[in-house]
């Protein structure tokens, strides 16, 4: 009996929702595979499987191989950070193309992140896994405030604060321990680093082997706000020339991340901060970047990052990606909301679709339901995405969507 080809994507969330449609272009069955049973509210509403063929649900390795034993495999791709650890495993069992099983726990954990970069010589900021039990007593020195807090693993800004003495430090490590809903199990520490200064940017890479061929998808920068410790509060994303001076810094230290992490198959984006000691890492996520951008950058570049992706994790890509070229620009802005209370209305939608460079638009909440403050990038209450070749108009454009756009609450 002749099995269906199929690709495996694990636990789609956000823009890895739309790898299905790609897959059936490719002649595959689309699967999602749902490892992950407990996500937090503001994540489960970015996991849409409507466009995935079949979904499969698997809480161990052996269930997986048991669900999909009546289809041939022809890959295996991570859809989310949750599921970078079951895709390197399933890849490996099936004797595909994928990053290394070992060194999983460095591209998913923020801390084994930093000690693993440390360890290979690359730049990077100490960090410390601290529990709640080892802050009776303030065991920073006052020169090394101030100091982030954050989840060892989590997503969208979730739990981020910047503390600047040992009582704010304490509220957040607690926090941390308390929000259960956003750990993985097992972890019982928070992430305590220093605060680095500097613009925050992410930089995307197509990792297309052992041979170390990398190729820059995108460059961005963040524009973010703090308010009340919060600070990744977003506002606006805004793509920048693939031939800043910037983005070439920023793309040769995202190699030498990649390189040391053995992240050698797929495209992720890494998240850093420039200074003046150069660029530093944040973050690294080791699946397509969140927020569209990958619809963005085909948008903007003609690259179609999940048609890419999928080459990749079979052993090809195109050799058109030598010279990618943003002839457009985007800006994505991020919904902020400063009050709480159920939503009345919204206003200033049929002004802001009318913009030239208006490309989309997300909303995160309805007439009816409960918002609370925005404090992170998941409890922003929409996204508005441009388009446009100028930034200048982008820059206009965006000012004019955040003083128009409005959430009206009782």
């Amino acid at each position: 009996m002749t099995k269906l080809s199929a690709v495996v994507v694990v636990d789609p969330i956000s823009s890895a929702c739309y790898y299905g449609a790609e897959i059936q272009k490719h002649g595959y069955l689309s699967i999602a595979l749902i490892s992950v049973k407990r996500l937090s509210e503001a994540v489960r509403r970015l996991q849409n499987l409507n466009e995935f063929e079949s979904i499969v649900y698997a809480g161990d390795l052996d269930e997986a191989m048991q669900a999909l034993s009546r289809y041939s495999i022809r890959a295996v791709i991570p859809g989310s950070d949750v599921g970078i650890k079951f895709s390197d495993a399933l890849s490996s069992m099936y004797g595909l193309l994928g990053n290394p099983v070992e060194s999983s726990q460095t591209r998913l954990n923020k801390l084994e992140l930093k000690k693993k970069l440390i360890a290979a010589g690359v730049p990077a900021t100490w960090a410390r896994g601290v529990r709640l039990e080892e802050l009776k007593i303030d065991t920073f020195k006052k020169n090394d405030y101030p100091l982030v807090v954050k989840p060892a693993q989590g997503t969208g800004s979730r739990n981020v604060k910047v503390c600047r003495n040992h009582r704010e430090l304490y509220a957040a490590v607690q926090a941390v321990e308390k929000n259960r809903e956003i750990q993985s199990d097992g972890e019982l520490y928070a992430l305590v680093e220093k605060y680095l200064a500097g613009d925050e940017y992410f930089v995307v890479t197509a990792n297309c082997g052992l041979s170390g061929h990398k190729i820059m998808l995108c460059f961005a920068r963040y524009e973010k706000v703090e308010a009340d410790g919060n600070p990744s509060i977003y506002k606006n994303i805004r793509s920048l020339s693939l031939n800043d001076c910037r983005a070439l810094l920023a793309f040769s230290y995202a190699s030498e991340v990649n390189s040391a992490l053995e992240f050698f198959w797929g495209i992720n984006d890494i998240e850093l901060k420039i200074g003046s000691n150069g660029p530093l890492i944040i973050e690294q996520n080791g699946r397509l970047p969140g927020a569209n951008v990958p619809r963005l950058i085909e948008a903007c570049s003609g690259v179609n990052c999940y048609e890419l992706n999928i080459d990749i994790f079979q052993g090809g890509f195109s050799s058109v990606l030598e010279s990618v070229e943003f002839s457009r620009h985007f800006c994505i802005c991020c919904l902020i909301c400063n009050v709480s209370g159920v939503v009345k209305n919204i206003t200033g939608l049929e002004k802001v679709e009318g913009l030239d460079s208006f490309y989309m638009l997300e909303l995160s909440v309805a007439e009816g339901e409960v918002v609370g403050r925005t404090r992170d990038f998941l409890s922003s209450w929409g996204m508005v995405y441009l388009v446009h070749e100028s930034q200048e108009v982008l820059a206009r454009d965006s000012d004019f969507v955040h003083k128009t756009l409005a959430l009206i609450c009782d």
